[in-house]
């Protein structure tokens, strides 16, 4: 079994076209492949994961930003009226430069810096994890497009069938070799399958549906889908896939590196406890009525100053030191978390192999009941051609074997489904 599928540049092509317009899509059969090409680009929640993406950037940005110097201008009017006019300029304007750079802080923008890195990786790995949920969903509902299409062609074939059930078992009511009640159970049973067709049509059509919301086609059902159940359907061997699990499924890796985040999170906090230290410099001048500059009385000046700031945390009633403890509390939650999402995709792995080993001998017993049940009804329509057994007894083994076809329908679309879920549950849906 296969539990891999790659993206081919000829399926991105492919894509393309469909993309182009409707038309395109309505026009053509669409594979499996095609469909999870058109889920990766085009579903809701995989774009919304890639704006995610773009926030956390935009944040990156920022904490990048966070410790180099900052430079502000500012330009300030003034008007002074009597008696103030008297000792300070009337009016003017005093334009200004403010140059902040921020020499010491315990480290902290550094390590804000990192911390926004790991939240840009955590969002890839979300989006990663949604593209797998996203194309489970649509593998999901196209095996079911796929099941309602097979009903389609039992419920058609069935009618075939009875239709001329229903001829034969006249013809021997009018010969008087059957009763009347076996004529009026046959023709029943015919409008039992015009009603199972018809709903057969319209799970069909919403199969389809979900199918086209799930792969951005909107309402769009006019496309076609030609595949069949077909395959192999064969058992697993058991062995251990978790470690394997482990390494590839995003959710342990966004575990993870939000638990390197948390760790970073707790030295920044301890950054609180150290001084801090920075440089200001700022420049000042002025224009101006009446004596602007105090040294020559003119109407001008120019001038700077510098601050350093040292602030040194001294008393705050242990806040700081318990939201560091806050924070290691909080570590040690996601350590067990982890340790925890590690024992479960174990499990989760060793009963997504025994659904398909369930489902392939579900296959197998249903594929041989279907063989009997066709054997069944040959053996009761010669029975009754020649007069043996009544309609009833063909009608029975015309219910069995249209029961029996439609339960392999359901066993080879299972194993399918089961067989996608293992290949998420291993991490690989998405490769």
């Amino acid at each position: 079994m296969k539990l891999t599928f790659k993206g081919s540049l000829s399926g991105s092509l492919i894509i393309v076209s469909l993309l182009a317009s409707a038309l395109a899509v309505a026009q053509r059969n669409v594979t499996l492949e095609e469909f999870r090409q058109l889920a990766i680009h085009q579903n809701n929640n995989v774009k919304a994961a890639d704006q995610n993406i773009l926030v956390a950037e935009a944040q990156k940005k920022q904490a990048d930003a966070n410790g180099k110097f900052t430079l502000d201008g500012s330009v300030t009017g003034f008007y002074f009226g009597k008696p103030l006019n008297t000792l300070l300029p009337e009016y003017g304007v005093s334009p200004g430069i403010n140059f902040n750079q921020l020499i010491y802080s315990g480290g902290k923008n550094q390590l804000g810096r990192k911390a926004a890195a790991i939240t840009v990786n955590i969002q890839t790995e979300r989006k990663i994890q949604t593209t797998s949920d996203v194309l489970y969903n649509t593998e999901v509902a196209y095996w079911q497009v796929i099941s309602a299409k097979e009903q389609i062609k039992l419920a058609e074939q069935s009618h075939k069938q009875l239709t001329a059930l229903v001829t034969d078992i006249n013809n021997q009511y009018i010969a008087g070799l059957t009763y009347k009640n076996d004529l009026l159970r046959a023709r029943v049973q015919q409008n039992q399958n015009q009603l199972s067709l018809r709903q057969a049509n319209d799970a069909f059509t919403l199969a389809k549906l979900n199918l086209a919301q799930l792969t951005g086609l909107g309402d769009s059902v006019e496309f076609t889908v030609t595949d069949s159940i077909s395959g192999t359907f064969d058992s697993l061997q058991t062995s251990d896939l978790a470690i394997h699990a482990q390494s590839l499924r995003s959710e342990i890796r966004i575990q993870e590196k939000t638990l390197e985040s948390a760790r970073l999170q707790e030295r920044i906090y301890k950054g609180d406890l150290f001084p801090s230290v920075s440089l200001a410099i700022s420049g000042v001048s002025a224009f101006g009525k009446q004596g602007v500059n105090p040294e020559n009385n003119s109407n001008s000046m120019a001038s700077y100053y510098g601050l350093v700031t040292v602030n040194v945390p001294i008393f705050g009633w242990g806040r700081r030191t318990e939201k560091v403890k806050e924070q290691q509390y909080r570590i040690q939650s996601q350590e067990y978390l982890l340790k925890e999402s590690r024992q479960v995709i174990s499990v989760q792995v060793q009963q997504s192999i025994l659904q398909v080993n369930q489902s392939a001998r579900s296959v197998k017993l249903a594929e041989l009941s279907l063989l009997q049940a066709e054997e069944n009804l040959r053996l009761s329509k010669d029975r009754l051609k020649a007069g043996t057994i009544v309609g009833k007894d063909v009608l029975d083994a015309q219910t069995i074997w249209q029961q029996a076809y439609s339960n392999v329908i359901e066993s080879k679309v299972g194993y399918k489904i089961a067989e996608t879920n293992l290949k998420r549950t291993l991490g690989e849906l998405d490769q």
